[in-house]
């Protein structure tokens, strides 16, 4: 069950990737790029130190309902502002060029439709027998790593098959969700960090 969950996940961020990755099909491809990085460089660190502390908020208090809201605002504050960002430099690099809302739009409509699932899911985590400080979570540095290593490979096949292909953009958009679907379970753990260990350390060490 959790391996299906998780493979879904990753089937899901995929398609997120893919259609962002899609939504300026008339910007020079290292454009794009360097908007895509620029929104992974910000979303992970700062979507998951909130997911962290909320989620202790959440297991420790008798009525949490306060944190889950503040939990769901945190990943919806987080996402808007990752799409101004990427829109501003997007005015910034080409002022004339006209960037359309469109799937920044689409992207938070279906964060907040996604609201009574991330409800559920956050009630679930605290209904679990361990502690969410004791749990292994992603890695910030690690997560980025891995997503800029795929924008930048996504972005010299595009250049490579643009000669070639009326519709690279297309056909890139289309790996990234394959790459991602299949490959993002099997890295999984490799994106994990087990923080009880690396909280032992040190007082090892002192002692």
């Amino acid at each position: 069950m959790a391996l299906d969950r998780t493979r879904a996940r990753y089937a899901a961020m995929g398609m997120c990737m893919a259609v962002v990755w899609l939504s300026e099909g008339s910007e020079p491809a290292w454009e794009h790029a360097l908007r895509t990085g620029v929104m992974l460089l910000m979303v992970p660190p700062l979507l998951l130190r909130a997911q962290r502390r909320l989620a202790s908020k959440i297991y420790e208090c008798e009525h949490p309902g306060r944190f889950v809201a503040q939990l769901i605002a945190a990943r919806l504050l987080v996402l808007v502002a990752a799409f101004g960002v990427s829109h501003l430099l997007g005015a910034v690099l080409d002022p004339r060029a006209s960037h359309s809302l469109v799937i920044p739009g689409v992207a938070v409509s279906l964060a907040v439709a996604a609201i009574p699932l991330q409800v559920r899911n956050a009630y679930r985590g605290r209904a679990g027998a361990a502690h969410p400080a004791t749990r292994p979570a992603f890695s910030a540095a690690r997560l980025i790593a891995a997503k800029l290593t795929l924008v930048i490979a996504a972005l010299l096949a595009q250049l490579l098959l643009s000669p070639y292909v009326p519709s690279p953009d297309a056909v890139v958009a289309v790996a990234i969700a394959v790459v991602v679907t299949a490959l993002g379970p099997r890295v999984h753990a490799h994106l994990l960090v087990d923080r009880t260990a690396r909280d032992r350390r040190p007082a090892q060490s002192a002692a």
